[in-house]
C-alpha cells in the first residue's frame, strides 16, 4: 500500500525551515561529522522532504537512545519535527489508503489487490520423482516382512 507513496514530496512548513534553522544555531561548532547536520542543512535549502526521507527520519527518532540534549538530536529537530513527520507520515498513508477504498467502492477493481498471474509450471503435482512414501506403507511393509518371516519359523517348528 505505502509503495505508492515513493517519490512523493511534502513542502516543508516555514515552521519547520525555521525551527531546523534554530537547531542548526542551537548546536555551536556543527559540522559534516555529526549526525543530523547533512539532513538539516539539506531540509532547510531544498525546502521539501521525500517520503522516503521522512520514514528516515522516523526510523531514526524511533530508534534514538540518547537523551534530549545530544546534538544529533538537536540537529534532526527535536521533539517538534519528530510530532511533525509522524503526523505527516500517518496524514500520508492514511490518505493513501482512502483514496483506494474509495476507489474499491467506486469502480469494479479493487486497489488493494495486485493483479498476477499463477505460473502453473510450479505445481509439485507434475513431478512424482519428488513424491515422498507414505510412513503407513512403510509400516505395512515391514509387518508384511515379519509375519512371513513368523510363519517361516513356525513351518520349521511343525
Amino acid at each position: 500500500m505505502n509503495k505508492d507513496l515513493y517519490g512523493n514530496k511534502v513542502e516543508l512548513p516555514e515552521e519547520i525551515v525555521g525551527y531546523l534553522k534554530q537547531c542548526h544555531d542551537a548546536v555551536p561548532g556543527a559540522n559534516d561529522s555529526i549526525e543530523g547536520y547533512k539532513r538539516n542543512k539539506e531540509l532547510r535549502d531544498s525546502g521539501h522532504v521525500t517520503y522516503q526521507q521522512l520514514k528516515r527520519m522516523k526510523n531514526f527518532f524511533d530508534n534514538f537512545n540518547g537523551n534530549d540534549n545530544d546534538k544529533p538530536f538537536i540537529l534532526n529537530g527535536g521533539h517538534y519535527v519528530k510530532n511533525w513527520v509522524d503526523r505527516t507520515l500517518g496524514s500520508m498513508r492514511d490518505g493513501n489508503r482512502h483514496s483506494k477504498e474509495i476507489k474499491s467502492i467506486a469502480s469494479p477493481n479493487n486497489e488493494f489487490i495486485d493483479t498476477h498471474e499463477k505460473n502453473v509450471n510450479l505445481s509439485y503435482d507434475n513431478r512424482p520423482s519428488q513424491q515422498h512414501k507414505s510412513t503407513l506403507d512403510t509400516y505395512n511393509l515391514q509387518v508384511t516382512e515379519d509375519l512371513k518371516r513368523i510363519n517361516e519359523l513356525i513351518k520349521k517348528i511343525i
